[in-house]
C-alpha cells in the first residue's frame, strides 16, 4: 500500500500547477454586468457576473472585500473537468465549482477564491483507481493538517488541486477560521524547475473545509516584497546557481539552503511589508460564508 501511495504521490509531485484563472486588469466597475457563455461539460449554462460593491453573494457563497485593493470580482460557475484517460496529465481536472476572480489579477499577479464539493474530487479521477484513492487520502490528510498545522505528507501540505510546480518552502503557517468552517493559511513559492525564490509565484494560500466537511475552499493571492527579485532568477545576494555542478548533491543542498533562508526572512516579515498587505486577504477569508 505504501509503495502504491508513494508512486501516486510522485506522479502528482512531478506535475504539481496552480491552474488559477487569470483576469485582465480594469478599473473598478460601478455596476453589475451579466454575460452568458456557451455551455460547458455538465453545466447547461455558464453565468459570469462582475460585481464591485465590496460585498459578494453568489449561489450560497458570500464574503466582503476591499474594492480599493481588489477592484471588481468576477463570479462564475465552472464545469467539472474529468480525467478522460488514466495516463493523461491532470491539467485542469477538478469538480464543478464556484470561482471568484479579482480584478487585481494580472498575467503574473492573481487572486482567486474557489468553493468545491469535497466528495467530487475522487470522482474526477474515476478512470484511474489509484489516483482516485490518492485523492481520498489527500482529503483525509487535509483534515489532519487542519488539526495539526505541522502535519506534512512527505514535507508537503496537502492540496487537492493539481499543480505543476513544487513548494520551495512554507512560511507564516497558521490555522484560520472563516464563517462556515476552519482552514490553514501559508505563504509559499511555487518553483518551476531550478531557480532561486523571487516575487514571481510568491503566493499566500488559504485551504479550508466547511464545518460539515462537504465543501473545500481554496484561495490564493500573488504577493511581492521589496527584497526579492521581480522575476525568476538564478542569482541573489551574491549566490549564483552553479549550472555546471548541479549533479553535485552538496551544490543542490546549498541552493536549498538559500531558499530556506529566504523563507525564514519572509516568516519574520510583518504583514504590511507585503504587497498587497496580507491582512486584506485574511479579511476576505474571515468573512466567507457558505450556505449550500
Amino acid at each position: 500500500m505504501r509503495k502504491n501511495s508513494l508512486t501516486i504521490a510522485l506522479i502528482f509531485a512531478s506535475c504539481l500547477l496552480m491552474s488559477c484563472q487569470q483576469a485582465t486588469s480594469k478599473a473598478v466597475q460601478s455596476q453589475m454586468t451579466v454575460e452568458v457563455a456557451k455551455p460547458l461539460a455538465s453545466i447547461q449554462e455558464k453565468t459570469i457576473l462582475t460585481q464591485s460593491g465590496g460585498k459578494v453573494d453568489f449561489k450560497g457563497v458570500s464574503f466582503s472585500y476591499n474594492p480599493q485593493i481588489f477592484g471588481a470580482v468576477k463570479m462564475e460557475e465552472v464545469a467539472e473537468q474529468i480525467l478522460e484517460n488514466k495516463d493523461d496529465k491532470p491539467d485542469y481536472v477538478e469538480p464543478q465549482h464556484h470561482l471568484f476572480t479579482f480584478d487585481s489579477s494580472t498575467e503574473y499577479s492573481e487572486m482567486y477564491l474557489a468553493v468545491y464539493p469535497v466528495e467530487d474530487f475522487p470522482r474526477m479521477y474515476a478512470v484511474n483507481k489509484e489516483s482516485a484513492e490518492y485523492m481520498k487520502q489527500e482529503i483525509n490528510n487535509l483534515k489532519k493538517v487542519l488539526k495539526d498545522k505541522n502535519f506534512r505528507v512527505e514535507d508537503r501540505i496537502p492540496y487537492l488541486r493539481f499543480y505543476d510546480a513544487s513548494n520551495s518552502f512554507y512560511a507564516k503557517v497558521k490555522h484560520f477560521s472563516f464563517q462556515s468552517g476552519e482552514g490553514i493559511l501559508f505563504l509559499t513559492h511555487y518553483g518551476i524547475g531550478i531557480e532561486i525564490v523571487s516575487n514571481h509565484n510568491l503566493t499566500y494560500v488559504f485551504e479550508g473545509l466547511t464545518t460539515d466537511k462537504k465543501h473545500y475552499v481554496l484561495a490564493e493571492i500573488s504577493v511581492s516584497v521589496d527584497f526579492l527579485p521581480k522575476e525568476q532568477t538564478d542569482e541573489f545576494e551574491g549566490y549564483k546557481i552553479p549550472w555546471d555542478k548541479l549533479s553535485n548533491k552538496a551544490e543542490m543542498k546549498k541552493l536549498d539552503n538559500v531558499k530556506q533562508k529566504i523563507g525564514k526572512r519572509l516568516e519574520n516579515l510583518p504583514q504590511n511589508k507585503f504587497d498587497p498587505n496580507l491582512k486584506y486577504f485574511e479579511e476576505i477569508i474571515s468573512s466567507l460564508k457558505i450556505e449550500k
